[in-house]
C-alpha cells in the first residue's frame, strides 16, 4: 500500500533539488569537518592505535592494543581504518573516514527504501537528510568508533532482506545474497549482534504480515552467505588465538547482556528512552506531527517493518544489563523514514501549520552573536578555545540564525515536501559547523590530549613511558616511536595482560614502579603519564622520598601530568 502523499503532484525539479541537497548535506556534515576537531580519548585513540599496529606489525588477523591481545571486537572496523590510513595518511580525517563513509552508505539505504516505498525521489532524499541530521547519527557518523559502520551494515542487511521479500525470481535471490553479505560484514565489525538485530526485527515483522512461509524459508540464503562471509577470518583467528572465541562470546556478549551490576556499563531499564528522544533531535520535536501524518498514511508492510525496526532494538537493549547510548544507533534509520513520510503527509493536509521554531533559534543566535566580543580570549581565564578563537562562537551564532531563517521560510511554503526539505537545511548547517566550534578550552586535557602530548614528543621518543590505562591511548597515538608500558590498573587490557605471559613484563604494577625508576638516565629517561595531577604528584613524591630517589620534573595542564626521571632530562629537551 502506497502512502496517501503520492496523490500530490510530482515535481522533477524538486526531485533533483532534494537529491543534490542530500549529497551536499552528507559532504557538509560527514566529510568536510572530519579533521577539524581534536581526537577524543579513549575511544578514538583505541580505534586509531589498533589499525596502526596492524600496519606496523603485519598482524591482520589478531587485534592488538599497545602490543596486548585485544579481543573485544572482530577486525573489519580496524581493516577499514587501516585502509584509510594507507590512503590518506595517519590523521584524524582518515581515522574517522570509515564511520563517515558507512553513514553515507546508510543514508543511501534509507533513500533506497523510501524510494521503493513511496515511488518518490524527493521524499526519499528528505528521509536520508532527516537521518543525517539526527543528533546521534551526526555525532557517531563523525567519530572513530565502530557503531557507525556496524549500524550501517545492519541497515543494509534488513533493507536488502525487505527488497528480497518484495521481489521475485533471480532478483529476490540477489537481494538475499546482499542481505547475507551485509550481515556477515556487520558480524566482522561488532559480532553476534549482527545476527540478533535483524533476527529480532524481521521475525516479528514476518509474523505480523502472516508470511509464515517467508519466515521459515527466506532466512536460509542470507544465513548461509553470512556464515561464508565470516568463516575465513573466523577460522584464521581461531588458529592464531584459540582463546578468542571463548572471550568474545562469553565475556563480551553473554556477560555484558546478563551480568547485572557486574556487567560493563550497567544502567537502569529506562536508560534508552531519553537517549532515543535526544538522539533524534531536532526531529523529536516534530513527533506529534509525524504521528498525525502516519495515521493518515495507514498500515502497510513498510510501516509495520519500520515500527518493528525502530522499537524492538530499543526494547532489546533495554533488557541488557550493560548499556551505552551508541547501542541503539540501528533504530535511527527506520525512525528517520517514518519521520519523513509522516511529516510530508501531515503538511500535505495542514499546509499552513506553524511550528514557530524561529522564535527560539533567531533570538538564541542573536544573543550568541552579541556576546562574542565579550568572551575571554586567554584560556587561563576561561576561554572556550585554547587558541583564543572566539570567532567560532560567531560562526555558531550565524548557523543558528540561518536555521531560524530556514524554519521561517519553510512555514510559508505550500508544497509539503519542499517545506520539510527546507526544514532539513538549518540543522544540517549547524551540525556542519559544530565540530569546528567544540569548546576545547573547557574540556579536560585527558579527553583531548594529542596536541598537548605532541609537544613532549622529543623526550617521550627516547624515554620509557609508563602510562596509566586512562592515558595510554593518547600516548600511543601521539608518541608512536616511544617505548610505552602500562602502569597500574590494566583497565580494558586486564584480560590480555592476565592471560598471556608474553604481556607480563609490559605491565608495570605499582609495586614494580620504583625498580623501573632506578633505571632512568639522562639518555634514557623514565616518563610517567597520568591524569589527576594533584593526587598523582603526591603519590609519586611519597614513593620516591621513601625510597631515596630524586623527585621528578613535571609538566602539567589542567587534569594531566607528566613526571620525568631524572629531572634534568627534561631540560635537555
Amino acid at each position: 500500500m502506497m502512502p496517501a502523499m503520492l496523490e500530490h503532484d510530482r515535481s522533477p525539479r524538486l526531485d533533483r533539488l532534494a537529491l543534490l541537497t542530500a549529497i551536499a548535506v552528507f559532504i557538509g556534515i560527514f566529510i568536510v569537518p572530519l579533521g577539524l576537531r581534536p581526537m577524543v580519548m579513549p575511544d578514538e585513540g583505541r580505534y586509531g592505535v589498533i589499525p596502526l599496529e596492524m600496519i606496523e606489525t603485519g598482524e591482520w588477523i589478531v587485534p592488538h592494543l599497545m602490543g596486548v591481545r585485544y579481543f573485544e571486537k572482530p577486525v573489519l572496523g580496524y581493516w577499514m581504518t587501516a585502509t584509510a590510513f594507507l590512503g590518506f595518511g595517519e590523521n584524524a580525517f582518515a581515522l574517522r573516514l570509515p564511520a563517515a563513509a558507512t553513514t553515507g552508505f546508510a543514508a543511501g539505504l534509507v533513500l533506497l527504501f523510501v524510494r521503493r516505498w513511496t515511488a518518490r525521489w524527493d521524499v526519499a532524499a528528505i528521509a536520508a537528510m532527516i537521518f543525517m541530521t539526527s543528533l546521534e547519527v551526526a555525532i557517531l557518523g563523525t567519530a572513530a568508533i565502530l557503531d557507525g559502520p556496524f549500524a550501517a551494515l545492519v541497515t543494509g542487511s534488513i533493507t536488502f532482506f525487505f527488497l528480497a521479500w518484495r521481489a521475485t525470481g533471480p532478483i529476490r535471490f540477489g537481494w538475499l545474497v546482499a542481505s547475507g553479505v551485509a550481515c556477515g560484514l556487520a558480524f566482522l565489525t561488532k559480532g553476534f549482534l549482527a545476527i540478533a538485530i535483524p533476527g529480532i526485527v524481521l521475525a516479528p515483522w514476518l509474523a505480523w504480515e502472516r508470511d509464515w512461509k517467508g519466515l521459515f524459508t527466506l532466512p536460509w540464503v542470507p544465513g548461509i552467505v553470512a556464515i561464508a562471509t565470516v568463516l575465513p577470518w573466523g577460522i584464521a583467528v581461531h588458529l592464531a588465538a584459540p582463546e578468542y572465541w571463548h572471550y568474545f562470546f562469553w565475556v563480551e556478549h553473554i556477560n555484558r547482556f546478563t551480568g547485572g551490576g557486574d556487567a560493563q556499563h550497567p544502567e537502569p531499564w529506562w536508560y534508552f528512552l531519553p537517549i532515543f528522544v535526544v538522539g533524534l533531535f531536532p526531529w523529536c520535536l516534530t513527533l506529534p506531527f509525524v504521528i498525525g501524518g502516519l495515521r493518515r498514511v495507514g498500515g502497510s508492510p513498510e510501516t509495520r517493518l519500520l515500527l518493528c525496526w525502530t522499537v524492538i532494538p530499543v526494547v532489546f537493549f533495554s533488557i541488557s544489563s550493560g548499556k551505552l547510548a551508541t547501542y541503539i544507533l540501528p533504530s535511527f534509520a527506520p525512525a528517520a523514514m517514518l519521520v519523513a513520510v509522516g511529516l510530508v503527509n501531515y503538511f500535505k493536509h495542514a499546509p499552513g501549520k506553524r511550528t514557530h521554531g524561529e522564535w527560539l533559534l533567531i533570538p538564541l543566535g542573536a544573543i550568541l552573536l552579541l556576546i562574542t566580543p565579550f568572551m575571554p580570549i586567554d584560556p587561563s581565564v576561561g576561554s572556550a578555545w585554547e587558541d583564543g578563537g572566539e570567532w567560532r562562537l560567531a560562526v555558531l551564532a550565524t548557523a543558528l540564525l540561518a536555521w531560524g531563517l530556514f524554519d521561517r521560510i519553510s512555514q510559508r511554503t505550500v508544497d509539503p515536501a519542499e517545506r520539510v526539505l527546507l526544514g532539513c537545511l538549518g540543522p544540517a548547517l549547524a551540525f556542519a559547523v559544530a565540530p569546528a566550534c567544540l569548546p576545547t578550552g573547557w574540556m579536560k586535557i585527558s579527553k583531548v590530549p594529542v596536541a598537548w602530548l605532541e609537544t613532549m614528543e622529543p623526550i617521550a621518543s627516547r624515554s620509557v613511558v609508563l602510562a596509566e590505562a586512562s592515558t595510554i591511548h593518547g600516548a600511543g597515538w601521539a608518541w608512536p616511536d616511544a617505548e610505552i608500558r602500562l602502569l597500574g590498573s590494566a583497565g580494558e587490557l586486564t584480560w590480555g595482560v592476565e592471560n598471556f605471559e608474553e604481556h607480563a613484563d609490559w605491565h608495570v604494577t605499582e609495586a614494580e614502579l620504583l625498580p623501573v625508576l632506578r633505571t632512568a638516565t639522562i639518555e634514557r629517561p623514565v616518563l610517567v603519564l597520568a591524569d589527576d595531577p594533584e593526587a598523582e604528584k603526591a603519590s609519586l613524591e611519597a614513593k620516591v622520598d621513601a625510597a631515596g630517589l630524586p623527585r621528578p620534573a613535571y609538566r602539567t595542564d589542567r587534569d594531566i601530568l607528566i613526571a620525568v626521571w631524572p629531572p634534568e632530562a627534561l631540560d635537555r629537551d
